[in-house]
């Protein structure tokens, strides 16, 4: 819902222009632009170990960020999705009690460094700072001519082995 909400409510905000001197710390801004991040998971493209909630989300996530190109369209505002693979967060899912849950989180063995050497082209998890430079890319002016893409951040999981990649 998330996604949809930041399509429907961000756009206005952002197409707003503020000449110089409306407000006493607000930057001039004369033209309409504004960037939006949606971040989903590499399930948004692939099926795998995820339970099918988890990938109904994520490939809906990625659905609102395509149809919002033709929604955006001269706006000036863009969006984009980033779709990090495996990263690690710092929790550990060994001796997790999934009792009702099997389905809907992948196996602990991924956290495993001889599984992410396997399966991971570049043979660890990512971090979320790598992530954020991702983000920081599509907000900024770098990425101006970037929209309605969906770029994968895993490592080259999901070229190494594309039907079971861990998130």
């Amino acid at each position: 819902m998330a996604p949809f909400f930041a399509l429907k409510y961000a756009p206005p905000a952002m197409t707003k222009t503020t000449p110089k001197g409306n407000y006493p710390n607000a930057a001039p801004k004369e033209q309409s632009y504004g960037s939006i991040v949606v971040v989903s998971s590499v399930a948004s493209t692939y099926g795998g170990c995820w339970g099918p909630c988890f990938t109904m989300s994520s490939h809906a996530a990625l659905g609102v960020v395509k149809a919002g190109v033709a929604t955006l369209k001269g706006t000036g505002v863009r969006i984009n999705c980033i779709s990090p693979g495996q990263i690690d967060v710092g929790v550990s899912l060994q001796n997790f009690d999934m009792r009702g849950m099997s389905a809907q989180l992948p196996p602990s063995s991924l956290q495993s460094t001889e599984t992410q050497k396997n399966t991971i082209g570049l043979e660890r998890s990512g971090l979320p700072t790598e992530v954020a430079r991702v983000a920081g890319f599509l907000a900024s002016g770098f990425s101006s001519y970037v929209t309605g893409s969906n770029i994968v951040c895993d490592g080259g999981a999901s070229v190494m082995n594309p039907l079971t990649v861990p998130i």
